[in-house]
């Protein structure tokens, strides 16, 4: 199964010139694009990238991976670890207490981002965030998600090969 969806996404995911999106571009060719390598861990190394990109000065881990811990205490010493932080959180998973979570979106304001790896463990969950109406941008990239709110954008859904 997983190697289908693999294939599935392959076919379907685009690189940088199939995004119309300015914000998308400019994030992807400036930031997920960069040619700095954090971890040989895919998923892990696109949200240290994502952290670097947009200047994150907290990080709310609403799941404690030790690894990305370890990483983020590491490659970037002056982030904080704040559990009420709404700048980035990060989600390991899409487990169904993380989805109850979402419920809370009116407490996110337009420059929060979520970072959720491995969306491919329960992808049923996913499809499901990416449908909700406060959430504007997502982009899969397979080994992970990302989620926007920006209330200027149109709501659009991105498959991005990394």
């Amino acid at each position: 199964m997983y190697l289908l969806r693999y294939l599935s996404f392959l076919f379907s995911s685009t690189n940088q010139h199939g995004v119309h999106s300015p914000f998308v571009y400019t994030l992807v060719t400036k930031g997920l694009y960069k040619k700095d390598k954090y971890t040989s861990i895919k998923s892990l190394n696109t949200a240290l990238k994502l952290l670097d990109y947009f200047k994150i000065s907290e990080i709310n881990l609403k799941d404690q991976n030790e690894t990305f811990k370890a990483l983020i205490t590491e490659k970037f010493p002056n982030i904080g670890l704040d559990t009420n932080s709404e700048s980035f959180i990060y989600l390991d998973n899409l487990s169904d207490k993380n989805v109850l979570f979402f419920k809370e979106l009116e407490r996110f304001n337009n420059d929060t981002l979520i970072y959720i790896n491995n969306i491919n463990k329960n992808y049923a969950h996913w499809q499901a965030l990416i449908t909700l109406e406060k959430i504007k941008v997502s982009i899969d990239t397979f080994h992970g998600g990302i989620l926007f709110f920006r209330r200027e954008q149109v709501k659009e859904h991105f498959k991005i090969r990394i």
